[in-house]
């Protein structure tokens, strides 16, 4: 995540390392990105750039996340719930063109970036709204009672590396087909799994 001297930046100085970081991350293969083009882009120092992050994993995982929760926000505005939500929202309608394209390279990221992702120091900050979620849900009676929400945490942060390993290992391109079997496995197996039955 980044460090606090990102946080303290002006808005528009905050905004002009996001795009860049779109850009570059958007035209280039993910282990061709150095810091170097992404300094030169947001016209900030070598140095600085380590000012405001510890390498380009966090600024990459620190954007995507962003991205997810503006995501999760509008999907939780709509219905009160993100995780038993089984219509979404098109992201057209959610994101700019720039957030969209930026989005679409998560599914070619290194395997290592992605674990950070879902694993370890980053897993619980990156995916706070699900946790928070999971609470919500906890909280008012809506989970089994047997239910470790640390541990469906844990169950659903590694079903989401899972399914994309198995999207990339089959091929599976189409945006819509990746949802319907998303949508599929969350609605049919996980949740009948944690949630009361009514």
């Amino acid at each position: 995540m980044p460090k606090q001297t990102f946080f303290n930046l002006p808005s528009d100085k905050k905004e002009k390392i996001t795009l860049a970081a779109y850009e570059i991350f958007t035209n280039e293969e993910y282990e061709k990105v150095s810091i170097r083009s992404i300094t030169g882009k947001a016209e900030i120092s070598i140095g600085s750039f380590y000012k405001y992050f510890d390498d380009k994993d966090d600024l990459y995982l620190y954007l995507l996340s962003n991205i997810e929760k503006k995501i999760y926000a509008k999907e939780k505005e709509k219905t009160g719930y993100f995780l038993m939500n089984s219509e979404v929202i098109p992201i057209e309608e959610i994101c700019t063109p720039e957030e969209i394209e930026f989005n679409r390279t998560w599914y070619r990221a290194p395997i290592e970036v992605m674990m950070k992702f879902y694993f370890g120091k980053y897993s619980k900050e990156l995916n706070s709204n699900v946790m928070d979620e999971l609470v919500e849900l906890k909280n008012s009676g809506k989970l089994k009672d047997s239910v470790d929400i640390d541990f469906i945490f844990h169950i659903y942060a590694t079903s989401m590396f899972n399914i994309l390993i198995y999207f990339r290992d089959n091929n599976i391109t189409d945006v819509n087909e990746k949802l319907k079997m998303k949508i599929n496995y969350y609605t049919e197996l996980f949740l009948k799994g944690i949630l009361k039955t009514e």
